[in-house]
């Protein structure tokens, strides 16, 4: 099994995934999540900087790493989706997917004939040409992941057709966009995400695609999970290196003033 599989064939077992959202093209990080027991990563070329080059080491550090890479891309017309899957990402997660046109247009970048229109190449995939070229188009059909991202109330609204189409794989809330559009910008918990939360998941259900979730707190993995999502995105990079360095820069600055009362040091979060 290679490491690009793993993700898929976890999912088609319906057995469940543990993801890191990676922000930080640190190959060390993906190394670093492996040994930790992740299964894959989701990099995010919507809100970085990560350059092509960049992009090529982390998914060559997933490769090694025995890791599956989901790469989430700005929208359903992003240029990078062809050069994403033929650097090897095992898919990718399309953001902004607000309508059935928008999600076509994800399956014509990302699917060959006759689900879509990606460009041939015979390049790593293909082992540069060695290989029976014409059935690589068909196995890669099957193994390429493709996930719409929810994030809006038109999106919602569209998600049956979008998630009846085929050549779409699995379903996402972007919550934190979500709670925008419905007017409570980062409220993820309110009850209006928390409805669109659960119709997504019946929609999944429904129409027999992969469920995967961002819980935004410990809790609310337990719903996800019941919900009948398999795809996990259990932590992301910057904010676990965040709360791990300002627990430690709280506790040298308790250590320090307990032993040292009558010299008082600034107080940082």
């Amino acid at each position: 099994m290679t490491a690009r599989l793993r993700l898929r064939r976890l999912l088609d077992d319906d057995l469940p995934a543990g993801g890191l959202f990676l922000s930080l093209p640190c190959p060390g990080i993906i190394e670093i999540a492996a040994v930790a027991g992740f299964d894959f990563v989701l990099i995010d070329l919507e809100h970085t900087l990560i350059g092509g080059r960049e992009l090529e080491e982390l998914i060559a550090a997933a490769d090694r790493a025995g890791l599956s890479a989901l790469v989430r891309v700005a929208e359903a017309r992003s240029e990078r989706i062809l050069p994403v899957l033929d650097a090897g990402a095992a898919g990718v997660v399309v953001s902004r997917v607000s309508s059935v046109d928008d999600a076509q247009e994800a399956i014509r970048r990302a699917r060959y004939a006759p689900l879509g229109q990606r460009g041939l190449n015979a390049g790593r995939l293909g082992r540069f040409g060695d290989c029976d070229l014409a059935a690589l188009l068909q196995q890669l059909n099957r193994e390429t992941i493709v996930i719409a991202l929810i994030e809006d109330q038109e999106g919602i609204a569209a998600a049956e057709a979008i998630a009846s189409l085929p050549g779409i794989d699995g379903l996402l809330l972007g919550a934190a966009d979500y709670s925008q559009s419905v007017g409570v910008p980062w409220q993820t918990t309110a009850e209006p995400v928390q409805e669109a939360t659960r119709r997504l998941a019946g929609i999944a259900r429904r129409t027999n695609r992969y469920l995967f979730a961002i819980p935004r707190r410990a809790e609310d993995m337990a719903d996800h999970i019941r919900d009948g999502a398999l795809g996990i995105v259990a932590a992301n990079d910057r904010g676990l290196l965040r709360q791990a360095l300002s627990a430690e820069n709280r506790l040298w600055r308790g250590v320090y003033q307990a032993e040292n009362p009558r010299r008082p040091i600034e107080a940082t979060e």
